[in-house]
């Protein structure tokens, strides 16, 4: 499919981060914001004013096919053949399971559609993205307490807000737009912000209060709130009556916890959590931001985050709910659409008889109902159970936290195809290698963090061959299924609507009808989630007794926090990217300096970094960035020991 000039648009979705706001076209390449939704004073923060900055030179322009292990040019049709002859060979030797299929929140709602769409036509469920990782505690927390796995209200609703708790997220700095344009006037008109995170940033500057737990200690912070609340009556029995299950289990359990020791565990103060109490049970609107700085710690902080919000009737109503701080352009979409192994479209079971009927319907075919591999499981089993597969738009040799392992992993597959702007780490050794289209430079939709899908057309053309995720996967699935015509689309605005007949959350929506604010899914509901009934079996939320544990390692004393991964690019791992924040006292104690050079270990794995020094970062805490912070937090811990790089060598 060709671009013509006439089908160039002056705006388009910035494809940066998941806020969705609206740029267009300024001087020297550089993004104008125009004012949408998601940035109604039409501004943009720097990096979205850089966001069509696209290094052209290093641009991936023809396809590429390994011939005696080394790749060259080719013309579309020679890769398509190489591609289709070597699935066609991993399908008649292993069988369909033997696929692996790698989606990307940087890709369109259509791309990861057809993607996953091509995936199961094939017969397998062996399809992942990394989005679903990113919150995978707190999505999965509301899916199956109360209906869908996305934040439950707009940002502008947070103008009703009386207190809004930021907790394991920097908006300020890794959703700009989103904090100036609906945290900061919230505030401004009197809401009062409290900042859940061991280390101070941007997002404290304008918060009343700070709480700095012990890493992994969230959710004992959420359940001491809890307990107060129940202790001085301060719930909203009539919401929990009405509208919840399983109350009592919860009260029960909560009442258990020691708040002594837990305090004493989390490491907080004891005014701080009864000023946070007092403040809950006198506002009208409490609403929770989270970012994955809650996610991963084996204690629940999600589950008894949700807990206080229904303790207090602050789900499903404007001014409340649980909003989750996505990070990447379409990481929302990316799962909505069915990139993963265990949901169909519309976040449906693999296993649900009624969703599978109505797949079948669109495409002709039953779509496998196994459970499939995620991409770890994919990756551990390449070279053995998984002998093929298709990368579209994600380099897994850097974004995974072992990038060692993971290369190694990809090196024993028979057959790999990767689509992709650049010779990224992952497409360097793929068999073959399809230039795509960058953001800008395609049309689709995407869905951002307030569930907002959103359509965007084509600024530019992409360079010289390059094409579309869509007419790749399009062209793909109708040389792979020549006997379907499953893969038959004219235009994405074909597949968009295939996919608002499958997938329940965006049943009636239209392409054509989305017009440049886009619109919110579920299409028969406002921007607040749950207003009269939660999306459960009989209509209630559920309260969750599976209360917080933690245990915290004083041999080490040493907790280590990983920056998040979003803006992060592939030399994040450099010497001046190399920094250990720590806290003066902690320094001190083991006799660091600020600019030290440092030993940081634990029983797996040894690096090195500079000390700087910050008073921001609660003491027993150090912070590196991820990337830097991978080989440490490869095995699940972060308990480390930090010691002079200097000392130890001059003994």
């Amino acid at each position: 499919m060709t671009t013509n000039d006439d089908d160039l648009d002056h705006s388009t979705v910035c494809p940066l981060c998941a806020v969705g706001c609206r740029l267009g076209v300024g001087d020297r390449s550089r993004a104008n914001g125009v004012s949408g939704p998601m940035n109604p004073n039409g501004r943009l923060c720097r990096k979205g004013i850089n966001a069509l900055d696209v290094d052209t030179e290093d641009r991936l322009t023809q396809p590429l096919l390994r011939d005696r292990g080394e790749l060259r040019p080719a013309s579309w049709g020679e890769a398509y053949e190489r591609i289709v002859d070597g699935i066609e060979a991993t399908l008649d030797r292993h069988g369909p399971n033997a696929m692996g299929f790698f989606g990307a929140p940087h890709c369109t709602n259509e791309e990861n559609y057809l993607l996953q769409k091509l995936a199961r036509m094939l017969g397998t469920n062996n399809i992942d993205n990394r989005a679903r990782l990113c919150h995978e505690s707190t999505t999965r927390c509301l899916e199956t307490r109360v209906g869908w796995p996305a934040s439950t209200n707009g940002l502008a609703e947070l103008s009703d807000a009386d207190v809004i708790i930021i907790a394991g997220a920097n908006p300020a700095k890794r959703q700009p737009i989103a904090f100036n344009s609906f945290v900061r006037p919230a505030v401004n008109n009197g809401a009062t912000l409290v900042h859940i995170d061991p280390i101070g940033n941007a997002t404290t500057r304008l918060a009343e209060i700070h709480i700095t737990p012990r890493p992994e200690t969230d959710a004992l912070v959420f359940d001491l709130l809890s307990t107060q609340l129940l202790d001085g009556n301060d719930i909203d029995r009539e919401f929990i009556h009405e509208r919840t299950r399983q109350f009592e289990p919860f009260a029960a359990s909560i009442r258990g916890l020691n708040p002594t020791e837990a305090m004493s565990a989390a490491g907080v103060d004891e005014t701080q959590i009864d000023r946070l109490a007092e403040l809950v049970a006198t506002a009208d609107g409490v609403a929770a931001l989270v970012g994955t700085g809650i996610e991963g710690d084996n204690t629940n902080a999600p589950e008894a985050l949700l807990n206080l919000l229904l303790l207090t009737g602050n789900i499903g109503r404007p001014g409340a709910g649980l909003y989750v701080l996505r990070g990447l352009a379409n990481e929302q979409g990316a799962t909505d659409t069915g990139c993963v192994p265990d949901r169909l479209p519309g976040h449906q079971s693999v296993t649900a008889t009624d969703a599978r009927e109505r797949i079948a319907k669109e495409w002709g075919m039953i779509p496998p109902s196994n459970h499939g591999k995620n991409a770890r499981e994919m990756l551990t089993a390449c070279g053995k159970e998984i002998r093929a597969a298709v990368v579209v738009g994600e380099n897994p040799a850097i974004s995974k936290c072992d990038p060692d392992w993971t290369c190694e992993r990809l090196d024993t597959l028979d057959h790999l195809v990767v689509l992709d702007l650049f010779l990224s780490e992952t497409a360097s050794n793929a068999d073959v290698v399809l230039p795509a289209a960058a953001g800008f430079e395609k049309r689709g939709t995407i869905t951002n963090l307030e569930r907002r899908v959103q359509r965007f057309s084509p600024m530019t053309h992409p360079p010289s061959s390059a094409r579309s995720d869509f007419e790749i996967l399009r062209d793909l699935g109708t040389l792979l299924l020549p006997d379907s015509n499953a893969f038959e689309y004219q235009t994405v605005a074909d597949v968009f609507d295939e996919l608002t007949r499958i997938a329940p959350t965006y049943e009636g929506l239209s392409f054509a009808e989305l017009g440049l604010s886009g619109r919110q899914w579920p299409v028969n509901s406002d921007s607040t989630l749950y207003r009269d009934s939660f999306e459960t079996s009989d209509g209630r939320a559920v309260f969750s007794n599976d209360q917080s544990r933690f245990t915290f390692d004083s041999a080490s004393g040493l907790s280590l926090i990983a920056g998040g991964r979003v803006g992060e690019t592939q030399g994040d791992d450099s010497e001046a990217k190399r920094r250990l924040r720590m806290h003066p006292e902690d320094a001190q104690d083991r006799n660091i300096g600020d600019q030290d050079l440092v030993v940081i270990s634990n029983e797996e794995q040894t690096i090195k970094a500079r000390v700087e020094l910050d008073e921001k970062v609660r003491c027993t805490t150090v912070y590196l960035p991820a990337r830097v912070a991978d080989p440490l937090l490869r095995r699940g811990t972060s308990a480390i020991i930090v010691t002079s790089a200097t000392k130890r060598n001059q003994n």
